[in-house]
């Protein structure tokens, strides 16, 4: 991603959430409040380019089919970032169930997941990280829409500040605490290097029996076209690999718990939970 800019792939995203909850069949799938949220996060942040009219062109029958056109391409990019969406919130609220004091999402671009559910559960602690810029942009919406006090926001270039530093220098952040992080559309753009480097980041500044729930590219060699128009921007995919492999993907001192979709090779995306052992 272009530094000082605000991540293109963040604003796709979050116009691809809007633009499918004008679907019958994915508004009542979809966790309640999100396309809501992230529309009025995109327009509070007031990036060039994503006003009113672009929202409001973007939910016209005719893009939505072309998101679904594309997805007929590249299987993934559109219902796939729902059903990646749904999976993250569960996890998340699974893990809260099962102990975690803390949730902390990496790269959070414009999700709502911590603004969402943080009122939910006042006793648990919730943190974003994300680049500068993009940050930036979204705490315009958060400042409108009401931070929660168990919410925190945290803008810093992780490939400056090692995230393990930076959580230990975060006043609210208990690093000996059980907690679940979420990574979700984020390591398709690290090399696989960066990525089994965020595992061990993360085993630094978390308790035992940490949750990461994520999403992983499969095959995304294979989606020459996709690709190729993200080189454009800046912001190619980097790494992907098959639910065999998830074990070296991540490292050492995690165990795969769960996975969704890792045996397609046509998926653009899977998902996945690895817990700290």
């Amino acid at each position: 991603m272009k530094s000082g800019r605000v991540s293109q792939t963040a604003l796709k995203v979050g116009l691809i959430v809007i633009a499918l909850n004008e679907k019958v069949e994915w508004k009542t799938r979809l966790p309640q409040r999100l396309a809501e949220l992230t529309e009025r996060l995109i327009l509070a942040a007031g990036v060039l380019g994503y006003g009113r009219r672009m929202i409001s062109l973007n939910k016209k029958r005719w893009s939505i089919r072309l998101y679904e056109y594309f997805e007929t391409k590249t299987p993934g990019t559109f219902e796939g970032i729902g059903e990646r969406k749904i999976f993250m919130n569960e996890q998340v609220l699974a893990a809260i169930k099962a102990g975690a004091k803390q949730v902390l999402v990496l790269g959070a671009g414009f999700d709502t997941l911590c603004l969402r559910l943080a009122p939910q559960f006042p006793r648990v602690e919730f943190c974003e990280v994300d680049h500068p810029a993009t940050s930036a942009a979204k705490a315009m919406g958060i400042t409108q829409e009401g931070q929660p006090e168990n919410m925190t926001l945290l803008a810093a270039d992780l490939n400056e500040t090692p995230l393990s530093v930076l959580m230990k220098k975060a006043g609210r952040w208990d690093t000996s605490a059980q907690s679940v992080v979420v990574a979700e559309g984020l390591f398709i753009y690290l090399t696989e290097e960066v990525v089994l480097q965020v595992f061990r980041e993360v085993a630094a500044c978390t308790g035992a029996g940490t949750w990461v729930a994520f999403s992983h590219g499969v095959m995304i060699k294979e989606h020459r076209f996709a690709n190729a128009m993200l080189r454009l921007i800046g912001e190619p995919w980097l790494s992907s690999c098959t639910s065999a492999d998830l074990p070296g993907y991540i490292g050492p001192g995690w165990s795969v718990i769960a996975t969704q979709g890792a045996g397609s090779r046509r998926n653009l995306e899977a998902f996945a939970v690895a817990e700290k052992l």
